[in-house]
């Protein structure tokens, strides 16, 4: 995470290639890696190869393992050492969290969970206020959980699900980002009980198996109650990390196959409302403020995390530097695996930047400017770093101690229903002022969904009722015909005893 080092290096980049802001008539794209990625040689892809090699060899030089530059679907560039690293799995850390997140999308694009669902919906054990956190509050880190460092961060616990189920909640869900491990683990097991199987089963078959990442050539690690790590413990090779983040460069569609929906990947690398460097388990560049994970306080930083970097980068980052970062403008992805010398959390050391900047110093067909002042994100920030660290973590062994005792789970919470599913059946509005949307009970809801559907400037709200797995039609009457495309607001509450599971999306109207 940025801690100003990145503020020192702005313009490092401009003036560094020629203009050119589309992609070049002959330049050489590749389709998706088969068994290996295809390779280009760096000239063919636009890059001058001697300063690509100096990025590639800077990368290293900062106690790197693995480093690895694609363009354009092609493998432009690899470590000196990449014929001996090339089939070794390397730990991801907390790029698990973004490979959840990928795993979560997959499962949404099927239809089986979405962003509104509740804890409580899906794991039924979870006491009132954990029931309410929603799948979207833990994608953004905004579940309220209680920060305990000592504790959030102990990879030995017995019972991770346990743990996000017992910690106390210090803030309302969806309104506090606090960087957290327990809660991407809990999302990991909502996704489990969503699709009715292994969470890894499922992100073989669904997510892993058409990127070409077979069995048996990666792991993720598992608690001692079997409950998959949900925010580190992936073991991947470079160059199937590599395939993760060129499925998002690709817009989520692989061979031909939409694997992530357009909803998705616009929002997972969309900055969030309380943190404009984070999405949905992504680092962002896109907005400020940033703020990082806790070590000795909350750092809060008023500007991008790379300010002289392009705004749409987004990254995948874990503890020693573990990278998987995407430059979509550029049409390019950068893989490190490694150590750092700082022993920083989450990425932004130094050299991280300054990898980047050499590697995009090295295109040729591409003008890159900094990007300028970044826009502030529209929720509420807390901005003071009033929240102390680990040296006050270190005085409270009740927390952190805690999870090792076996106490029972706090009563269950009361029954909570499913999000609904909801969609445009036709992006035009009929001559007589008519949307028809579509709405999807879950499949696995425990009970039919009901309640009341809406839509923004619409006449009234429909009452529906959908059994489990079906979809309806649900008719909306606008007030007034509109005279240009126009985004609404299209909503649904799905009743249950505790005031209902609410779901919105943004649809485009068009006359």
């Amino acid at each position: 995470m940025n801690d100003g080092v990145h503020l020192r290096r702005a313009g490092i980049l401009a003036g560094a290639v020629a203009l050119l802001c589309a992609t070049p008539a002959g330049a050489k794209t590749c389709d998706e890696p088969a068994a290996d990625w295809s390779r280009a040689a760096p000239a063919d892809a636009g890059m001058d190869a001697a300063k690509l090699q100096e990025a590639l060899d800077y990368g290293t030089s900062e106690l790197g393992f693995a480093v690895r530059v694609y363009r354009r679907g092609c493998l432009v560039g690899e470590d000196r050492a990449a014929a001996v690293n090339r089939g070794t799995q390397f730990e991801s850390w907390s790029m698990a969290k973004s490979v959840t997140s990928l795993v979560f999308g997959r499962a949404m694009t099927l239809g089986l969970i979405s962003p509104d669902d509740p804890v409580g919906a899906l794991v039924t054990e979870a006491d009132r206020a954990h029931g309410a956190i929603t799948a979207r509050d833990l994608l953004t880190m905004t579940s309220g959980l209680r920060w305990n460092g000592f504790r959030d961060y102990d990879i030995a616990m017995p019972d991770r699900l346990k743990d996000a189920l017992t910690v106390g909640i210090a803030h309302p869900p969806g309104e506090y980002y606090e960087y957290s491990q327990s809660g991407p683990a809990l999302l990991a097991e909502a996704v489990q009980r969503a699709v009715g199987e292994d969470f890894q089963a499922f992100a073989q078959r669904e997510l892993l198996t058409p990127l070409g990442i077979e069995p048996g050539t990666w792991r993720w690690v598992r608690d001692s109650k079997g409950h998959t790590q949900g925010f580190f413990g992936v073991q991947m090779t470079p160059d199937d990390y590599g395939r993760l983040g060129e499925l998002l460069r690709r817009g989520g569609v692989w061979k031909g196959r939409r694997l992530l929906s357009t909803r998705y990947v616009r929002e997972a690398v969309a900055p969030s409302p309380t943190n404009g460097c984070y999405g949905w388990l992504i680092w962002v560049n896109a907005a400020k403020p940033c703020i990082g994970p806790r070590i000795t306080e909350r750092p809060v930083t008023d500007s991008r995390d790379f300010p002289d970097l392009p705004a749409d980068l987004y990254r995948f980052s874990g503890l020693f530097g573990q990278l998987v970062t995407v430059f979509p403008s550029q049409d390019l992805v950068v893989v490190r695996t490694g150590q750092d010398k700082g022993l920083v959390f989450a990425g932004g050391a130094g050299w991280e930047h300054d990898l980047y900047a050499k590697v995009l110093a090295s295109i040729t067909d591409q003008r890159i400017e900094p990007p300028g002042d970044a826009p502030a994100v529209g929720g509420v920030v807390d901005r003071p770093n009033a929240d102390k660290g680990f040296q006050d973590a270190l005085l409270e062994p009740q927390e952190y101690a805690k999870p090792w005792l076996d106490e029972p789970l706090p009563p269950a919470g009361p029954e909570r229903a499913r999000a609904v599913r909801l969609r445009l059946a036709h992006p035009k509005v009929s001559r007589k002022r008519i949307v028809t949307a579509r709405l999807t009970c879950p499949a696995r809801a425990p009970r039919a969904c009901r309640g009341t559907a809406t839509l923004e400037r619409a006449k009234g709200a429909k009452r529906y009722a959908a059994a489990p797995g079906r979809t309806i039609l649900v008719r909306f009457r606008l007030r007034h015909r509109p005279k240009a495309p126009v985004s609404l607001v299209l909503g649904a509450v799905n009743e249950d005893a505790t005031g209902g599971t609410p779901s919105r999306i943004s649809v485009t109207i068009r006359r």
